[in-house]
């Protein structure tokens, strides 16, 4: 399993690092699953915390045509990423984003998976 970032959603995060390096960002992450591979297309930032409800979730992914894949943060910590541990977060993609300079990120891909509790299993990444 692995994650594909487009070219578009890369510049986005480079745009965001730009724009908001000392911001807690956070965000949608939208495009689509073939195979063993989630193909992110599009980065879509939400404003206020990483915890989307279901009943929100459910309604963002209706208006988006169904698009939504996963979540991203920057700057995440532990206490952060458990926010997005819920029932309809399982099988999705995190990208834990990293600022290392006004130009570099790193991105850390993963997939909420759940074996008694819920957990990222960490993927590779392709660009």
């Amino acid at each position: 399993m692995d994650a594909y970032l487009s070219r578009e959603s890369y510049q986005a995060f480079q745009a965001l690092n730009l724009l908001s390096r000392r911001l807690n960002t956070a965000g949608l992450l939208l495009g689509h699953k073939r195979g063993h591979r989630y193909i992110v297309e599009r980065v879509l930032p939400i404003p206020g915390r990483l915890l989307i409800s279901p009943e929100k979730y459910f309604g963002l992914n209706k208006i988006l045509g169904g698009k939504i894949i996963g979540f991203f943060a920057a700057r995440a910590n532990e206490q952060k990423t458990r926010r997005i541990f819920a029932p309809h977060t399982y099988g999705k993609l995190f990208l834990e984003i990293k600022f290392s300079s006004q130009t570099q990120i790193k991105v850390k891909p993963y997939v909420v998976d759940y074996a008694q509790d819920f957990f990222l299993k960490p993927i590779r990444l392709k660009t």
